[in-house]
C-alpha cells in the first residue's frame, strides 16, 4: 500500500507553477491515499478553499486533512473564536479528527490548533487519551499539524502539551507522527522506535523555505520506506530521491 503524505499548501501563496507537477508526481507514483498534515491555505478564506479542494480533487483520490493554523481565520477575529472551521469544512467535510483504518496502518487524525494562540496551537490530554486508546492495535501513523518536538536550531515554539504529546503517543506503540509547520522536512526515530516525520511544504512560496517537496509511504507486512520527492527551485518537476526504510514497532 502506498500512501502520499502533504502538507503545508498554503493555496494564496502558493508557486501555481508547480501545481501540475505535484499532480503528476502523485499520479506517477499511484499511491492509494492522500495525506495532509495542514495549511490547506494562506488565508482561511472560500475561494482559497475550494481552489485546495479542486486541486486535490484532480488526483482522483480519497484525501484525508487535519486542520492548520492557517485555515482558521487570522486576522477575522471573531471568526477565529467563535467559527474557526466554517470555511476549512466547507472543504473538508466530516470530523476534523478523522479516522482511516487501512489494511496494514491505522491514520489517526488530531486537530492541533488553537484559536486563541494562532500560530502554536495545542492539544488536550483527552486528545492525546485518544490516540492512546485508538493506538492500542497494530500499525499506527498520526497526522496533525503542529509538531511534537523542534527541528535542531528551531525558534518556532512548540504547542501547548507538546511534551505530553511526545511521552504518550510513544508509550501507546504509535509508529508515525506527520506533522506539517515547520516546512522543512527531517524525520527523528526515539529509543522505542516511533518515527516523527516533520514534512517539508509542498506548494508555499515562501522565500526563506527549502524547495518544495512531498513524500510518498509504502507500508507493507509491517515495514515503512518513505520516499521524498523534491521540486529544486530552479526546476519544474518532483524528482524521487532514495527511499528511506523506517523502523516499524509491530
Amino acid at each position: 500500500m502506498r500512501i502520499a503524505l502533504l502538507s503545508d499548501l498554503h493555496i494564496g501563496m502558493h508557486r501555481p507553477r508547480l501545481v501540475q507537477p505535484m499532480l503528476d508526481a502523485i499520479a506517477d507514483a499511484a499511491p492509494e491515499h492522500i495525506v495532509i498534515a495542514g495549511d490547506l491555505v494562506q488565508r482561511a478564506r472560500p475561494d482559497l478553499f475550494a481552489e485546495a479542494e479542486a486541486i486535490l480533487d484532480q488526483t482522483g483520490l480519497p484525501w484525508l486533512c487535519v486542520p492548520g493554523n492557517h485555515d482558521i481565520p487570522l486576522m477575522n477575529v471573531p471568526g477565529r473564536l467563535l467559527w474557526p472551521f466554517r470555511d476549512y469544512q466547507s472543504a473538508v467535510p466530516g470530523p476534523r479528527e478523522p479516522l482511516l483504518e487501512l489494511p496494514g496502518l491505522k491514520i489517526i487524525g488530531v486537530n492541533s490548533t488553537f484559536p486563541y494562540r494562532w500560530r502554536n496551537g495545542r492539544l488536550t490530554s483527552r486528545q492525546i487519551e485518544r490516540v492512546k486508546h485508538l493506538a492500542r492495535t497494530g500499525p499506527t501513523l498520526v497526522v496533525q499539524h503542529h509538531p511534537i518536538s523542534l527541528l535542531p536550531g528551531e525558534t518556532k515554539e512548540l504547542m501547548l502539551n507538546a511534551e505530553n504529546a511526545l511521552s504518550g503517543y510513544d508509550e501507546a506503540g504509535v509508529d508515525l507522527v506527520l506533522t506539517g509547520h515547520l516546512h522543512s522536512f527531517n524525520t527523528a526515530t526515539s529509543a522505542s522506535g516511533m518515527t516523527q516525520i516533520h514534512a517539508g511544504s509542498a506548494l508555499c512560496d515562501r522565500v526563506e523555505d527549502p524547495p518544495n517537496e512531498i513524500a510518498m509511504l509504502d507500508v507493507e507486512a509491517g515495514e515503512f520506506q518513505l520516499t521524498r520527492m523534491i521540486a529544486p527551485k530552479d526546476g519544474a518537476d518532483f524528482v524521487a530521491q532514495p527511499p528511506i526504510a523506517l523502523p516499524s514497532r509491530h
